[in-house]
């Protein structure tokens, strides 16, 4: 049940509505499950096979082979956010590397990233969990931040001996090679790139590393609901945090979401010692403060947006959670902003 963050995406937004209008965008987005709310959620988590379904809709919609080459061209190592930064930290390209493959959970979880010698040389590699008939856009997207990750130490103009991509060649792939001036290595196991020791023993520029930010893990640990929680319950919780952008919180859909059925996905959370309820319940409890804290969006609207029938049903379970109402939460907590509506 891999993840990675909803910003991921890019400029794929922009491109659809450009391409497709407003009507191609949301048809890409109801077609993959994705609520369109994602779009003011960046650092939202989201199942990384959802974020390539995006892809392939929107290469449909759009019958464009090189969509993921253009979105990804726009796209560099910081679109990953704070995890990326976290590896720019490194001395080194070789540490940098090994640096991003160790923490790569708190960006992209269930993703295999390795750096391995090969022959004379080593080979980075990223194996997303995804289905192989619904990767290519994706993949292609995927290439730029690993590229412009290495460019940081290696230069700008630095171009690979050959790329791995893990789709079957077709007819217009010398179109990609072309515009990356480089072969491609078709049907790997994942997204690689080749490098020598010297390579990866290069230094950053002088004067680039002070100038950035220090982070610590802590700084960009993924934000799921239940980040200490065992699998599947941890990226789990992202989901149902995802799905309640748009008021949902059926059981079924989000079943349907992951690819279980719903007593499939019962046992499956029974294992990690969770059930159902008691995750909806911190993904509620989580959005209903940041709402109350960030927003004036109305009490009501608020747990209607939550998938409750009642508001009184809302009010009793904020009660519970923190012994005080809603209301009362938000005069103690919230930022004094204008009235303002979920639904814009």
């Amino acid at each position: 049940m891999g993840l990675s963050r909803a910003r991921g995406m890019g400029l794929l937004p922009n491109f659809l509505e450009t391409g497709g209008g407003e009507k191609g965008l949301f048809k890409a987005f109801r077609a993959a499950g994705l609520p369109i709310q994602t779009l003011d959620n960046p650092n939202m988590p989201i199942p990384v096979a959802v974020m390539a379904e995006l892809f392939a809709q929107a290469g449909a919609i759009l019958d464009d082979r090189t969509l993921g080459f253009r979105v990804g061209r726009d796209t560099n190592y910081q679109g990953w956010g704070g995890w990326a930064q976290y590896g720019t930290q490194a001395p080194t390209l070789g540490t940098g590397i090994n640096r991003l493959n160790a923490t790569n959970w708190a960006h992209m979880s269930a993703f295999e990233m390795t750096l391995q010698p090969v022959g004379r040389g080593f080979v980075w590699r990223v194996v997303p969990p995804l289905r192989q008939d619904r990767i290519m856009h994706y993949t292609d997207h995927l290439l730029f931040p690993m590229l412009s990750y290495a460019r940081l130490y290696l230069g700008r103009a630095w171009v690979p001996e050959w790329i791995e991509v893990n789709y079957p060649r077709d007819r217009e792939a010398q179109v990609i090679e072309t515009l990356l001036q480089a072969p491609l290595r078709c049907g790997g196991k994942g997204v690689a790139l080749p490098f020598s020791a010297e390579q990866l023993a290069r230094k950053q520029p002088e004067g680039k590393l002070a100038a950035l930010q220090a982070l610590t893990l802590k700084d960009i640990a993924a934000d799921v609901v239940l980040p200490e929680a065992q699998e599947p319950a941890r990226s789990f919780s992202a989901i149902v945090a995802m799905r309640l952008l748009e008021g949902k919180s059926d059981i079924e859909g989000a079943a349907q979401t992951v690819g279980y059925g719903v007593r499939g996905l019962q046992r499956r959370l029974s294992t990690a010692g969770y059930t159902y309820k008691d995750i909806l319940e911190a993904a509620r409890r989580t959005r209903a403060l940041e709402l109350l804290a960030q927003t004036n969006v109305s009490v009501a609207e608020i747990a209607f947006s939550l998938g409750y029938e009642e508001h009184a049903n809302f009010s009793r379970a904020f009660q519970r959670w923190m012994g005080i109402s809603p209301s009362a939460y938000r005069a103690k907590f919230g930022i004094d902003r204008p009235r303002t509506s979920l639904a814009g």
